[in-house]
């Protein structure tokens, strides 16, 4: 998915210059390249990149439509492809931000290749950056930041740079799961409230517990309110990275997908295990407590699972633990079409393991959930032995 409105500013810029050299390119250029653009538009990537090779391959002046050939192949998961595009371009290049571009998407195509998150934005902090988004305004005046789907206000002028840039890293990171890696068309208010205190006074639908949320509302005029709610400092006075890490990503998700289902009910473990998905890094302690639920710790059977619309405060832990790895588990297994599909069906009004059964193609099988209930739950209890081993194996010196 492109990073923001660069790489659709690029490619307009791209189609505008094709057109300007009506002397060397034909006028068919300018009708190809809008026509990928619109193919784009609507995520039919094979026609995309059908239409920008016709046109890369028509002559070197239309070597700039390299880049439409490589946000299909990006968007479609081939990455190796799709960096042999982005090179095309980059070599097509005049202006040193478009090449700048191209880099930081190569940079992102390994990434995704080799299956690897950036690191988790707790671990850059220096403790002299954390000091500073310790700091309240003195006068309690907000400050305001924008970036191209969030307006952000905290209390800190530092943070709200800061949560505005990790914003959109999560949403980036939801859509390319979620919304198939087509960009979210919307604006979404961020308020960081200096402590809890100020958070409970503010989102007042928010549970007592929490220490974030998500309003999705139509208000009488018609307005539509998109809001995300945070706080800034934790309940020792210190500043919550939690809040980047976890709860700034998971209450997005939530939002998203309350947006995408609509009036269409979401399964609560299939909602909340996509939300702790988004977090900027996986909870291990959640995938070890899953593995042992599955061997009898207070299981959850997935028949189960899959129907709760809410869980009792002592099964709560195993709940979010099963959620978050059967989700995994169907990421891992689903191409990011099938999985599009599938939440379509849901929304459509599937059942979730008919969903699953429809998106992957399997004829109708009574026995489909069984079979998925015990390969998922063999996979998690390896998972869960395995990160066990890890903690137990002796370490140097030991």
């Amino acid at each position: 998915m492109p990073s923001g409105k660069t790489a659709i500013l690029i490619l307009t810029a791209s189609a505008a210059a094709m057109a300007a050299v009506g002397a060397v390119s034909a006028p068919s250029h300018t009708e190809s390249v809008q026509q990928a653009l619109d193919a784009l538009a609507r995520n039919d990537l094979p026609l995309a990149e059908r239409l920008g090779v016709g046109v890369v391959r028509s002559g070197p002046s239309a070597g700039r439509a390299w880049l439409i050939v490589a946000e299909a192949r990006h968007r479609a998961g081939r990455f190796t492809q799709a960096i042999d595009a982005y090179r095309q371009f980059q070599g097509a290049c005049q202006s040193r931000s478009e090449r700048a571009y191209a880099a930081e998407r190569i940079q992102r195509c390994r990434r995704e290749a080799a299956g690897v998150r950036p690191v988790p934005i707790s671990e850059q902090l220096t403790a002299e950056q954390r000091a500073r988004f310790l700091v309240v305004d003195s006068r309690h005046r907000e400050h305001n930041e924008s970036t191209e789907h969030f307006i952000v206000r905290a209390y800190n002028t530092h943070l709200a740079k800061l949560v505005g840039r990790q914003a959109e890293v999560s949403l980036e990171r939801i859509c390319r799961t979620i919304l198939s890696g087509q960009d979210y068309p919307h604006t979404v208010e961020i308020n960081v409230w200096p402590t809890i205190k100020e958070y409970r006074k503010h989102a007042t639908s928010a549970p007592e517990w929490s220490g974030g949320s998500f309003v999705l509302r139509r208000e009488e005029d018609g307005r539509i309110v998109r809001r995300i709610d945070l706080t800034q400092l934790d309940e020792k006075g210190l500043f919550d990275v939690e809040m980047l890490d976890r709860v700034l990503p998971h209450e997005m998700c939530h939002l998203v997908l309350a947006e995408l289902f609509g009036e269409a009910v979401c399964p609560l473990a299939l909602d909340e295990g996509l939300a702790m998905l988004a977090e900027a890094s996986a909870d291990n302690s959640r995938i070890v407590l899953a593995g042992s639920a599955m061997t009898g710790e207070g299981k959850i059977p997935l028949a189960r699972l899959l129907l709760m619309e809410r869980c009792a405060k002592d099964e709560a832990a195993v709940f979010y633990a099963e959620a978050f790895s059967f989700a995994d588990y169907l990421q891992s297994r689903m191409t990011r079409r099938q999985f599009g599909e599938m939440l379509d069906h849901v929304k459509a009004g599937r059942p979730l393991d008919e969903a699953i059964q429809r998106a992957l193609y399997v004829p109708c099988d009574e026995a489909f959930l069984g079979k998925l209930a015990r390969a998922w739950e063999a996979e998690a209890i390896k998972q869960s032995q395995f990160l066990r081993a890890l903690d137990e194996a002796p370490t140097n010196g030991s």
